[in-house]
């Protein structure tokens, strides 16, 4: 004859209850976690004003259509820290100073604002911080921002860019 005894011990000395509890409250500690990760940051790609911003994008438009109307095109050379800029149009000879502004693709901290002087005709040069990995936006503007051109640096170790207007 078998005799069955009974399990008298509570429910928490069982080792079923809290195997069956561990996969729920790990989940729920996943969940703080990745909530606290988002709650404590902000990202820089996530404009607060979409009116202004979209007022921008005209502004911008315009600056780019004045750069076509003047016939603007140019050559950017990169050689570590410094910049070369090739630009050949009669309109804009006399200007000293060019603004080169590096937008990196996804980190706003890392961008740059450079002054470009004068180096000789239709040459600019200047010198700007050592470029991080990744994908670089490039404007250039002269003092008075009157226009642009813009141009996409796919990778830092791409020497040459041909800056155009932005349409």
């Amino acid at each position: 004859m078998h005799v069955q005894v009974e399990d008298t011990s509570p429910w928490y000395k069982q080792f079923w209850p809290w195997a069956l509890m561990v996969m729920p409250a790990t989940a729920v500690v996943a969940g703080l976690y990745t909530y606290s990760l988002a709650a404590s940051g902000s990202s820089g790609l996530v404009v607060d004003d979409y009116y202004n911003a979209g007022k921008a994008i005209n502004r911008s438009l315009a600056k780019g259509q004045k750069a076509a109307a003047m016939g603007l095109q140019g050559k950017l050379t990169l050689d570590g820290q410094s910049v070369q800029l090739a630009l050949d149009n009669a309109d804009i000879q006399a200007q000293q100073q060019l603004v080169l502004k590096l937008y990196h693709a996804t980190f706003p901290g890392r961008d740059q604002s450079v002054l470009l002087s004068k180096a000789g005709s239709g040459q600019w040069s200047g010198r700007i911080h050592d470029l991080s990995a990744g994908k670089w936006y490039i404007h250039l503007m002269p003092m008075d921002e009157s226009w642009r051109l813009q141009g996409t640096l796919p990778k830092v170790e791409s020497a040459t860019l041909d800056l155009q207007p932005d349409l």
